[in-house]
Formats: structure tokens, C-alpha cells, sequence
């Protein structure tokens, strides 16, 4: 019983010291016609991200557009097929965390390139 209550005890604390945990997000697909007339200019992947320490400092950014823009660079106006995946990686409850947001996608040109909006 006192080896049982034990392994229970280890196996608590053991998660409680160091988690990695990879989580698919989302996948958000257009039609190869609605990017009809553009580019394919190839796959890329972004990733965007932040990090906590003390459960009170929080640095960076794990947002999707910081991740897309990250994915993109100069190279591309938008990306299609789109996946997003995420990742959490913490240490001793938590007093360290990383949190990251990955996208992964089809880039394309857009024809006379993009205007802004400003």
C-alpha cells in the first residue's frame, strides 16, 4: 500500500516539476479558387512566442498575427490552408512557462501587392 501511495506522490510531483504539452489548434482551408490570379509562392511556418516567470512577469508575444507576420516576412501578402498549433512548456508550477502559437500555410502574391490602409 505505502509503495502505491508513493508511486502516486512521485507521479504527482514529477508533472508538477517539468510539462511539455503540444496541442493542434485550428485549420482554416480556402479553395485554391478564391487565390485564383495569385502566386503560390511556396509553404511557410511562423511561430510567435511569450513567456511568463513568478506567475507575474510576462514577456513577448504568442499572438496569431505576430505568428502569421512571422511566417510571412517579406515574402508573401497572405497565407492559405492554414494550421495552427500550440505548444505550453512550464516548470516547477508553473513559476517559469513558455507558451508558443505556430501556423504553418500555402503563401501567396497578391497581384499589384498589397495596399495599406493607411
Amino acid at each position: 500500500m505505502s509503495k502505491v501511495l508513493l508511486l502516486l506522490v512521485a507521479s504527482f510531483f514529477t508533472s508538477c516539476l517539468y510539462t511539455n504539452i503540444k496541442t493542434p489548434g485550428w485549420y482554416y482551408s480556402q479553395n485554391y479558387t478564391d487565390v485564383k490570379g495569385m502566386e503560390i509562392v511556396g509553404k511557410f511556418s511562423g511561430e510567435a512566442c511569450g513567456e511568463s516567470y513568478l506567475w507575474a512577469i510576462y514577456t513577448g508575444d504568442e499572438s496569431f498575427d505576430t505568428a502569421v507576420s512571422n511566417a510571412l516576412g517579406n515574402k508573401a501578402d497572405l497565407l492559405f490552408n492554414v494550421q495552427t498549433d500550440y505548444s505550453t512548456e512550464s516548470y516547477v508550477f508553473n513559476l517559469k512557462m513558455k507558451r508558443c502559437t505556430k501556423v504553418t500555410g500555402i503563401g501567396v502574391k497578391i497581384p499589384g501587392g498589397v495596399k495599406s490602409s493607411r
